[in-house]
């Protein structure tokens, strides 16, 4: 008689960790719940990536380098304001304008704060997350663990973000998406959780355009040499160009080492170029152009320097 009680009880038992095991995957996070999460957190942008899209970057700059157990990569962007860049457009301000709201406070504070929420609701949720920001801090150029590159990985973003599905790199360098073109800027977030990937997306905003080089009143950049860059199998053509000159323009470059570019462009003046000529391009428009007058330039030296062209429409006069 009591071997069938045995048999019941582990059916019974049987029965219960079908049951739990059914629970735990009914609340288990899907990607869908982790980009409202993203966007509740303030992004305007936000993708993911999967093992197989980065698992094969070199060592110097792969996810894996830094969390050996990450399954997938979380995207985050928040967008440049347009406004941002009027000051530096006009030639009348530079740092509270764009040098705050469009660089330190965007990518050290807004940015952060967002990634720090999604990262911390996601720990509470029993997912391993480590938060980065794209950041070309210089760290230990000595290995100090055996098996592992130097102390000195830095993500790429811009391949990162467009395994993330959320763009590509333009003709002029910067990481374009079809909502805001080049006005972005990005964090990730590394999970040990295997979310569905978002499909990669070619963006094209670059046909038939060059506003970037001509609008460079320096010539730092050049359409005729083109080198290839992005995620393998899906890498675009893009302009070579001289940072050693970028980091001396005095067009709106911003030359910061240690932030996600080594050389900001983005309100340069051939960031500003780019963002002109895509205005009726990308997503998020506006009623009035950008552009309200002829483009003031200075050559290396700080003079005053020409521009025949500014980028997207011919130069306005005052």
């Amino acid at each position: 008689m009591k071997q069938p009680r045995i048999r019941l009880t582990l059916s019974v038992t049987h029965y219960i960790k079908q049951f739990k095991l059914k629970m735990d995957k009914e609340k288990k996070m899907n990607s869908t719940q982790v980009k409202e999460k993203v966007r509740e957190a303030g992004a305007d942008l936000v993708g993911i990536a999967s093992l197989d899209r980065f698992k094969d970057l070199p060592a110097e700059s792969n996810p894996l380098s830094v969390f050996p157990q990450c399954k997938s990569v979380i995207v985050v962007g928040r967008r440049i304001l347009r406004g941002a860049f009027r000051g530096v457009e006009e030639g009348t301000n530079f740092g509270s304008t764009y040098g705050c709201f469009g660089h330190s406070y965007l990518e050290n504070q807004f940015l952060s704060k967002t990634i720090y929420d999604v990262t911390c609701y996601l720990e509470k949720e029993g997912i391993e997350a480590v938060p980065l920001l794209g950041y070309r801090i210089k760290g230990e150029d000595k290995v100090l663990a055996d098996g592992k590159p130097a102390a000195n990985v830095i993500l790429d973003y811009k391949i990162l973000a467009q395994a993330a599905g959320l763009g590509e790199i333009g003709k002029g360098g910067f990481f374009l998406t079809p909502e805001f073109g080049h006005r972005q800027r990005f964090g990730m977030i590394l999970v040990d959780e295997a979310f569905d990937a978002d499909e990669l997306k070619k963006v094209s905003l670059c046909e038939n355009c060059d506003a970037c080089a001509k609008g460079c009143p320096l010539k730092s950049i050049h359409a005729e040499k083109t080198i290839s860059a992005g995620l393998k199998g899906h890498e675009t053509d893009i302009f070579t160009i001289d940072e050693k000159i970028c980091k001396v323009c005095k067009n709106g470059a911003f030359s910061q080492p240690v932030a996600s570019d080594g050389v900001d462009r983005y309100a340069a003046a051939c960031g500003r170029a780019c963002m002109t000529a895509l205005e009726n391009k990308v997503s998020n428009r506006f009623e009035n152009k950008f552009r309200k007058r002829s483009v003031w330039s200075v050559d290396i030296n700080g003079s005053a320097a020409e521009l025949s062209f500014v980028g997207g429409q011919a130069p306005v006069k005052n």
